[in-house]
């Protein structure tokens, strides 16, 4: 009987030491490691395609997991394949941007190496992780599509994309917390537009990576309910949606909710429809409170 292979040693740069750590997060079951000799992390997937192996010849291995520690996030260095989208190479990124009906405003980046759309996450004033979403869809081993991918160690139900959960340092009266981060970014962006700038905006906009909802990310919103401001789940038209207005419900994280009306247009498709003032006037007809 052949042994499996120790998935400690790296296919990508095949040192001749040990050199992976493989961790799988308790809280989203994600499996991600980081190989000291490439000084980068990898997600199952991307290892694999970058490895040039299948996912299933790959998994017959042996694995040495270390826990990810619960409720805590690593501050991580800026991968050097994030680039601005100021920079000629991400040509390509500022032409998918722009077919979302979206503007460059905002704090997200190109990835040179996955050809994706970056989008950062911050705790404090700490970069902890990101998700990127390609710009091109690829295939699983499994046929399903796989559109984004996120940098292994991002605690994504610890964080929220477009917001670092310190104070806010403008007048913030309403938070509101959609899905994904595009759909955050479009209604930002027309909020902004419509107030004349970030600074004069009383609304903020961000994403939980999802329809999960996390605990973390509960206790983190009914926080702020408590404190006066107005917390507002904007999730997509579709069960998972509804599921994630019922569990904020639940756990008295909300004061209100707010969704398309159309299960098959999610908030950056109705931006490309309506444009930015079309998209904010719409919103706010779509808000009812708990």
């Amino acid at each position: 009987m052949t042994k499996p292979k120790d998935n400690r040693y790296c296919l990508i740069c095949q040192p001749r030491n040990r050199t992976l750590y493989w961790h799988k997060d308790e809280q989203t079951g994600d499996i991600w490691c980081w190989c000291n000799k490439c000084e980068r992390g990898y997600s199952l997937r991307s290892y694999c395609h970058k490895a040039g192996i299948s996912l299933i010849e790959f998994l017959a291995g042996e694995f040495h997991y270390e826990e990810a520690r619960p409720n805590e996030v690593t501050a991580m260095s800026w991968p050097l394949s994030f680039i601005p989208l100021s920079d000629p190479r991400a040509t390509k990124g500022v032409e998918y941007i722009k077919s979302r009906g979206l503007t460059l405003e905002g704090d997200f980046y190109y990835d040179i190496e996955n050809e994706g759309i970056v989008f950062p996450y911050y705790y404090g004033q700490h970069f902890c992780g990101a998700q990127v979403r390609f710009i091109d869809t690829r295939l699983q081993d499994d046929g399903k599509e796989w559109k984004i991918t996120t940098t292994p160690g991002t605690r994504l139900g610890l964080l929220f994309g477009l917001w670092n959960q310190d104070n806010f340092l403008t007048d913030i009266k309403a938070l509101v917390v959609c899905e994904g981060y595009f759909n955050a970014l479009s209604l930002q962006q027309a909020f902004n537009h419509r107030y004349g700038g970030v600074s004069r905006n009383p609304w903020k906009f961000c994403c939980a990576s999802g329809s999960g909802v996390s605990d973390h990310q509960s206790e983190t919103l009914k926080d702020l309910k408590d404190k006066g401001i107005k917390v507002i789940c904007a999730g997509d038209t579709d069960e998972a949606g509804f599921k994630m207005v019922a569990k904020m419900k639940e756990r008295e994280c909300i004061t209100h909710f707010a969704m398309t009306g159309d299960n098959t247009k999610d908030w950056n498709n109705l931006l490309q429809e309506m444009g930015h003032d079309g998209l904010a006037t719409y919103f706010l007809s779509c808000i009812n409170k708990i």
